[in-house]
C-alpha cells in the first residue's frame, strides 16, 4: 500500500506540474484538457530535470527528482495565480445540441460502435501494461532494463557493453528518466510502476488528441479518427508498452494536431506547443530528429511561405523546438555516442532483396489491417480536393507532407542501408511505419471531417 501511494502521488505532482504549464501556453482553463496534456508536457521537464542532473553529476534520489517538481510546480502555480492574459473558457468542448447527440439516441450507432472498439484496447493494454510484468524482448535488453540499471545507480547508465544487459546507451532517455521518477521512494525496483505510468502517459496523450480533434471538426469525426488510430493492430499492441516507439508515435501524433489547430485558427500559441512536443519526440528515440523536428520544421516553413503573417511566429517556434532539442545532441556528440540507432546507419546503398518486403510489410502481414490500402485511396482524394480548394486554405493540407515525409524517410532507411537485414527479420520496420499509418490516418480524418461539415 504505501509503494501505490507513493506512485499515485508522484504522479498527482507530474499531471499537476504539466497542466499548469499547457495553461500558460494554451492560455484556456478547460480542466479535462489541461489534464489530459499533464503527463506530456511533464514526461518533457522530467527529462529535462534529469538531463540537468546527469550534466552536474547529481545523483539520480528522491530529493533530487521530487524536490525538483515540487519547486517548478510551486513556480508555476505563482506564475499562473499573478498572470493577468485572459483564459478561454470551456469552448473547447461546448457544441450546438445538435451536433452533440446522446450516444444512445436512434440513429447513433457509429458513435457507440467507437466507444465499445477504444474501450476494448484500453482494457487489452491495461491488462498488458499493468497487470503483467514487462514481456516484449527489447524492453527486457534495453528499455526497461536501462530504467532499472539506472535506478539502481542513481545515475543514467551509459553502459558501452552489454555486459550487465543494457543495449544501445545512445538513445536518448526520457522513457526512462519517466520510468525512474515513477520509482522514486520504492526500496527495489518495481517494474509495474514503470509499465503503469507509461500506460498512463500513453493514455491522457490519446484523451489529449481526441479533445484537440475536437476543436478541428465535430465530436464524431474525432472520435471516429482517434478509433482509426488506435485499431492499427500493431499500434494497440504497443500500447502494452515495452517500446518507445508508442510514445514517439504519440508524441507525433499531439504535435501534428496543435499543427493543424494553428494552420486553421492561426492561434500563435498552439505552435508554440507543437513546438515543445515534438523536442519531446526528439528527447524519446533517436528517430525523434528524423521523425519529428525536421519534417516538423519543413511543414511550418511550407506554412509560413502560403500565409506571410505566420512567418515571423514560425521562426521563433522553430528557434524554441530547435533549442529544446540541441542539448541532447550535442551531449551525445560529446560522450562519443552514436546519433543513430546502429553504427552502419550511414553506409549508403540500394538493397534491391527488401523491395518484396518491404511492399508486403505494409499490405500483406496483418500489422496494419486494411489501414494502407484505405491509405492509398484517401490521399489521391486529398490531392485532387487540392485542385478545387481556395489558395489560402491550401495551408491546411501541408501537414498531411509530415507523415508522407517519414514514409519516404522509413523506406529510406530499410531499402538504402545495411537495416534492410531488419526489414528481411520482420523486425523494426514494422515498429516504425506504424508512425506515418498513424499520422496520415489523423491528417486524412482532420481534412475530410472539416471538408463534410463545411
Amino acid at each position: 500500500m504505501p509503494s501505490a501511494l507513493l506512485f499515485i502521488g508522484i504522479t498527482f505532482l507530474l499531471i499537476l506540474e504539466g497542466a499548469l504549464t499547457a495553461r500558460l501556453i494554451l492560455r484556456t482553463n478547460h480542466s479535462l484538457l489541461l489534464g489530459s496534456l499533464g503527463l506530456p508536457i511533464s514526461a518533457f521537464t522530467n527529462v529535462l530535470v534529469v538531463f540537468t542532473w546527469t550534466i552536474f553529476g547529481v545523483a539520480l534520489t528522491p530529493l533530487s527528482l521530487i524536490g525538483a517538481h515540487l519547486i517548478i510546480t510551486v513556480l508555476l502555480a505563482t506564475v499562473n495565480r499573478r498572470t493577468s492574459t485572459p483564459y478561454e473558457k470551456n469552448e473547447l468542448l461546448v457544441l450546438p445540441r445538435a451536433e452533440c447527440p446522446l450516444l444512445w439516441e436512434r440513429g447513433r450507432i457509429v458513435p457507440i460502435i467507437c466507444c465499445l472498439l477504444i474501450g476494448t484496447t484500453v482494457i487489452s493494454s491495461f491488462a498488458h501494461a499493468v497487470l503483467l510484468p514487462t514481456f516484449q524482448y527489447d524492453s527486457a535488453t534495453n528499455w526497461t532494463m536501462r530504467s532499472e540499471i539506472s535506478f539502481v545507480d542513481r545515475h543514467i547508465a551509459f553502459d558501452p557493453t552489454e555486459v550487465r544487459g543494457m543495449a544501445k546507451p545512445q538513445y536518448p532517455f526520457l522513457f526512462h528518466a519517466l520510468q525512474i521518477t515513477a520509482n522514486q521512494g520504492q526500496s527495489t525496483w518495481n517494474d509495474t510502476a514503470a509499465n503503469t505510468i507509461l500506460w498512463l502517459l500513453s493514455i491522457t496523450s490519446f484523451l489529449g488528441l481526441f479533445l484537440i480533434l475536437r476543436k478541428l471538426t465535430l465530436s464524431t469525426g474525432a472520435l471516429v479518427t482517434l478509433t482509426l488510430i488506435l485499431g492499427i493492430p500493431l499500434l494497440s499492441l504497443h500500447l502494452g508498452q515495452g517500446y518507445a516507439d508508442i510514445t514517439l508515435t504519440q508524441e507525433l501524433l499531439l504535435s501534428l494536431a496543435c499543427l493543424f489547430v494553428w494552420v486553421r485558427t492561426k492561434e500563435n500559441r498552439w505552435l508554440l506547443f507543437s513546438a515543445i512536443i515534438v523536442a519531446s519526440g526528439v528527447w524519446t528515440k533517436s528517430e525523434g530528429l528524423l521523425f519529428g523536428f525536421i519534417p516538423w520544421l519543413l511543414v511550418i516553413a511550407g506554412v509560413a511561405l502560403i500565409n506571410r503573417t505566420q512567418k515571423k511566429y514560425s521562426m521563433i517556434s522553430g528557434l524554441i523546438a530547435l533549442g529544446l532539442s540541441l542539448p541532447w545532441q550535442l551531449f551525445a556528440w560529446s560522450r562519443g555516442l552514436l546519433l543513430t540507432p546502429h553504427s552502419s546507419d550511414t553506409l549508403i546503398g540500394f538493397h534491391r532483396e527488401g523491395l518484396r518486403e518491404a511492399f508486403f510489410g505494409l499490405f500483406d502481414r496483418g500489422s496494419f489491417g486494411i489501414v494502407w490500402y484505405a491509405l492509398i485511396v484517401a490521399i489521391p482524394l486529398m490531392m485532387v480536393k487540392l485542385r478545387t480548394t481556395e489558395k489560402s486554405e491550401r495551408a491546411e493540407l501541408l501537414p498531411l507532407m509530415w507523415g508522407l515525409i517519414i514514409l519516404a524517410e522509413i523506406l529510406f532507411i530499410y531499402l538504402f542501408t545495411p537495416n534492410v537485414r531488419f526489414l528481411l527479420n520482420a523486425e523494426s520496420y514494422y515498429r516504425q511505419m506504424m508512425i506515418p499509418a498513424a499520422m496520415l490516418i489523423l491528417s486524412a480524418g482532420a481534412w475530410f471531417s472539416k471538408q463534410k461539415n463545411r
